[in-house]
């Protein structure tokens, strides 16, 4: 059964209208993109070779030229609020090129002209290809197999397919086939990457990661596994250690959220969802323990953890568990497993 909570509920009209007012405003950079070039963006995201953690999409949002700048909210609410919206809406992008391929279209803006309206394709291309081109090595062998699927995309979404528009003068009904193209493409798109990933899968393959965040690391002085120094019996992680990190999240949140995290975070101490793909990895004499658990708000947290009891912990959550191994697998063949195990406690040998 399809989950109805917040990972994947549909933005409503309302919320989709708030969120494409933030982005046009005077608080994001000029780059930042517009709903519908956000729509492109993340479609591709969801289509592609590659996998793209959350706070690395964020940044193109904000800032498509360079994925630098970063807008400047009026609170912490408010930021809190824009980012749940732009995770939900990816989210809801991802679970309907899954499971409803055959209703996916693209949010494209419309203009009138004549007082009849006609779709605005640029700004979706735009975003589409601004993901191509993150990532092109990846994306060129598709490119050159089935070109025609990205016609419309290079077509709208480049300075040469623009040059090229100007050159052609399409009419109206020309231009509006070839807006009608755009689901049809990526659907095809979205097949093709799919199968690919399931071909790796098979193979004992995982997805690559396009600009993988570096982990937030602690290696507390009390063992997670360690009785709690309160005297209370239970283990630190389900005693004080489940209450510093209540504190952890609340002091980064508007204080108004205080309830609704240390609830959420109580309860995902107390009754962690573990998702299956949790699992021991060995590489030589070192060996972590992945856990991937629920949040309890429709994402994944990360969690590695040595044989000591040194814990490396993701500070953002993720969409998949799927996504959440990609990282940490990533992070073990990119650095190194001893980068994530911690220092080895006085008279203690390596089992």
């Amino acid at each position: 059964m399809k989950d109805d909570g917040f990972g994947v509920q549909p933005l409503t009209d309302a919320e989709i209208e708030q969120l494409d007012m933030f982005l046009t405003s005077e608080s994001t950079p000029k780059a930042a993109m517009d709903i519908s070039m956000m729509d492109g963006f993340i479609t591709a995201l969801a289509s592609g070779p590659n996998m793209m953690m959350p706070s690395s999409m964020l940044r193109w949002i904000w800032d498509a030229d360079r994925g630098e700048q970063s807008p400047t909210f009026a609170s912490a609410a408010e930021s809190k609020h824009i980012v749940e919206l732009i995770i939900r809406y990816w989210n809801n992008v991802t679970d309907t090129l899954n499971n409803t391929l055959d209703g996916y279209q693209p949010l494209l803006l419309q203009r009138e002209v004549d007082g009849a309206p006609i779709p605005v394709i640029d700004e979706w291309c735009v975003g589409y290809y601004k993901c191509i081109a993150i990532d092109p090595a990846a994306w060129a062998p598709l490119m050159a197999q089935h070109p025609e699927w990205f016609a419309v995309i290079m077509l709208y979404g480049t300075e040469d397919g623009w040059d090229e528009l100007k050159r052609r003068q399409d009419s109206l009904e020309q231009h509006q086939a070839l807006a009608d193209s755009l689901a049809g493409s990526v659907r095809n798109i979205h097949r093709y990457w799919l199968e690919q990933r399931r071909t790796q899968i098979a193979r004992g393959e995982i997805p690559g990661v396009i600009g993988r965040r570096e982990p937030i690391r602690h290696a507390p002085k009390i063992g997670r596994n360690d009785p709690c120094p309160c005297g209370s019996g239970r283990k630190y992680k389900r005693c004080h250690g489940a209450v510093e990190s209540v504190q952890a999240a609340g002091n980064q949140g508007n204080s108004d959220d205080w309830t609704a995290v240390e609830h959420a975070t109580i309860e995902a101490e107390r009754y962690p969802v573990h998702s299956q793909l949790s699992q021991r990895v060995e590489r030589g004499e070192a060996a972590v323990e992945i856990e991937i658990y629920k949040d309890g708000k429709g994402g994944w947290l990360l969690e590695v953890v040595d044989e000591f009891g040194n814990s490396t912990v993701w500070d953002d959550s993720f969409p998949t568990d799927s996504a959440a191994l990609a990282e940490a697998l990533n992070a073990i063949d990119a650095e190194g497993i001893v980068s994530l195990v911690g220092s080895i406690p006085d008279g203690t040998t390596r089992h």
